[in-house]
C-alpha cells in the first residue's frame, strides 16, 4: 500500500566509479574554472571603471582650462582648437557650457542627457546615469567655473561608457563559451584518466572471476598491484586462504560423518537382512534387535554430538556465564565416574578451590570428556587427578592421568572431529569427538586447550579460563 521512499542518492550510489570521478572531477574543475573566471571578470571590470573615472577627471580638467583660456583670449581660432583638442576629439565625451547669465553658450552633438540630470556639488560628484531608451550608461558630473568677479560659467559634461560595456559583454560571452568548452573537455579528461586509473581494479575484478571451489588455491596478492590496491590483494588472499582451509575441513568433515554414520548403518542392514533370509528363533531375534539398538544407539549419540557441536560454533546469543565453584565441579565429576573408576580400579584425586567464570553446563561437558577419555586410557592401578591454579588473568584446570601417554604423530590431529589416537582399542562408545569438544567449548569460552604428554607415563590436558 506504501511505497518504500527512493533514496535521492540511490542512482549515485548505482553509478560506476568512473562515472562518479568523472563527474566529481568536471564539478571541482567547473567550481575552480567559474571563480577563477569570476575573479579575473570582476578584476577587468573594476579595473576599467577605474580607468574610464579617472580619463573623465582628466577631461574635466582639460575643460576646465578650455574655460578658462575662453574668458582670456581674445582670438576665438585659438580658442577653437583648444576646444577640440579637449573635447571633441574626444568621441565619448559630452559636454554642455553656460554662460555667466545662465544661457546655453555651447553643447557638443552627443550631449543628450537632461539638464536635471546634473546636480552642482562642492567638490564635483561624478554620478552614473543610465539612459532608460538606450540603456546606455554614463559618468555625469557638473561644475562651476569663476573666470573674473561676477564671471562664472557652469559645465555639464559625460563620459560614454557604452564601449566599455561592449568590451565587459563580450569578454563575458567568450568567457562563458571558453568555460564550457573546459568543462567538457575536463568531463571528457576526467572519463580516460579516471578510467587508466581504475584499469588495475578491473584486473582484480577479471582475476577474482577465475577463483571457483574448484581453485580456491588462487593467489592474487602476488602480481604487481598499485599500492593502494596491494592492501586489498593480500586481505583476499587470506580469505581465500581461510575459504580454503574451511572448505577443506568441510570436505574432510563431510566424508568423515558418512563414513561414521555408514557403519552403524550397514550393521543394522545387514543384521536385519540376515534375519529376514530364513525364520529364526525368539533368541535369534532378540539378539539381532540388541545389535540393531546398539547400532542406532551409537548413531544417535552421534548425531547428538554433532548438533551440539554446531550450536556450540554458530552460538548466535552470547554466552550464558556464571561463578562457578571449582571445587563442586570437581565433586561432580566424581560423583558421576566413581563407580567406573572403582570398577578399573583407577583413583580419581580432587585439588581445587576458588571460582571460575563460565558456562556451567559447558564447564561440565569439557570436565566429562577429558575425565572419561583418561578413564579409558589409564590402566588399572593409575591415578586420574583433576588440579586448578588461579593465574595472572586467567584460571587454570588441568587433568592429569597416569595412562600410556599420546605418541608425537597423533598430537596435530588429536582435535580434530572422528579423530582417534588409538583405533584398535576404541569401542563403539568412542566418536571421536570428545577433543573436539573441548577445543569447540574453550573457544567459547575465550579460553583454550593445550595437551602435554609423555609415552609410557602419562598425559595432562590444560584448560586456561579467562578470569572476569
Amino acid at each position: 500500500m506504501f511505497s518504500k521512499p527512493k533514496n535521492k542518492f540511490g542512482v549515485l550510489r548505482t553509478c560506476s566509479l568512473q562515472a562518479r570521478l568523472a563527474v566529481a572531477f568536471a564539478v571541482i574543475t567547473t567550481l575552480i574554472v567559474c571563480a577563477t573566471s569570476f575573479s579575473i571578470y570582476s578584476g577587468l571590470k573594476t579595473q576599467l571603471r577605474t580607468e574610464d573615472k579617472q580619463e573623465f577627471i582628466e577631461a574635466a580638467t582639460f575643460i576646465r582650462d578650455a574655460v578658462e583660456t575662453l574668458s582670456i583670449t581674445t582670438d576665438s581660432k585659438s580658442w577653437q582648437l583648444i576646444w577640440e583638442y579637449a573635447v571633441n576629439a574626444h568621441g565619448r565625451l559630452g559636454v554642455r557650457v553656460f554662460s555667466t547669465n545662465n544661457e546655453l553658450y555651447l553643447s557638443t552633438p552627443n550631449m543628450d542627457i537632461p539638464s536635471d540630470v546634473f546636480s552642482l556639488s562642492t567638490p564635483p560628484k561624478y554620478g552614473v546615469w543610465t539612459d532608460p531608451n538606450s540603456n546606455i550608461e554614463y559618468r555625469t558630473t557638473s561644475f562651476l567655473i569663476s573666470t573674473a568677479p561676477g564671471q562664472t560659467w557652469r559645465v555639464d559634461a559625460s563620459y560614454d561608457l557604452s564601449p566599455t560595456s561592449e568590451l565587459l559583454s563580450t569578454y563575458r560571452w567568450n568567457l562563458m563559451i571558453l568555460l564550457l568548452a573546459g568543462i567538457l573537455l575536463s568531463v571528457a579528461i576526467s572519463w580516460f584518466v579516471s578510467g587508466y586509473g581504475l584499469r588495475p581494479l578491473r584486473h582484480v575484478t577479471t582475476s577474482i572471476q577465475g577463483i571457483s571451489s574448484e581453485h580456491l588455491s588462487e593467489r592474487i596478492g602476488e602480481q604487481p598491484w598499485p599500492e593502494e590496491l596491494a592492501g586489498l590483494a593480500k586481505s583476499f588472499d587470506a580469505m581465500l586462504e581461510r575459504l580454503e582451509e574451511a572448505f577443506t575441513e568441510l570436505s574432510q568433515f563431510s566424508a568423515d560423518i558418512a563414513h561414521e554414520m555408514r557403519t552403524p548403518v550397514n550393521n543394522m542392514l545387514s543384521a536385519a537382512s540376515v534375519m529376514l533370509n530364513r525364520n529364526r528363533d525368539v533368541a535369534e531375534y532378540k539378539q539381532t534387535l540388541e545389535t540393531i539398538e546398539l547400532e542406532a544407539t551409537h548413531l544417535s549419540r552421534l548425531i547428538e554430538n554433532m548438533l551440539f557441536l554446531t550450536r556450540t560454533e554458530h552460538m548466535q546469543a552470547p554466552l550464558s556465564i556464571e561463578e562457578c565453584s571449582i571445587q563442586e565441579e570437581f565433586q561432580f565429576q566424581y560423583a558421576l565416574l566413581e563407580a567406573l573408576a572403582e570398577e578399573k580400579q583407577v583413583e580419581l584425586r580432587l585439588q581445587g578451590e576458588g571460582v571460575v567464570t563460565a558456562n556451567k553446563d559447558l564447564l561440565r561437558r569439557a570436565l566429562l570428556n577429558l575425565v572419561g577419555n583418561a578413564l579409558r586410557f589409564t590402566p588399572t592401578g593409575g591415578l586420574i587427578q583433576l588440579a586448578s591454579e588461579h593465574l595472572d588473568g586467567f584460571v587454570k584446570i588441568t587433568v592429569s592421568d597416569t595412562g600410556s601417554g599420546i605418541e608425537a604423530h597423533h598430537l596435530p590431529h588429536i582435535f580434530t572431529r572422528f579423530y582417534r589416537a588409538d583405533i584398535a582399542r576404541a569401542d563403539r562408545s568412542n566418536t571421536g569427538l570428545g577433543l573436539a569438544f573441548v577445543q569447540t567449548i574453550m573457544a567459547a569460552h575465550g579460553g583454550s586447550v593445550s595437551v602435554d604428554t609423555e609415552v609410557g607415563k602419562g598425559t595432562t590436558f590444560t584448560l586456561l579460563f579467562p578470569d572476569n
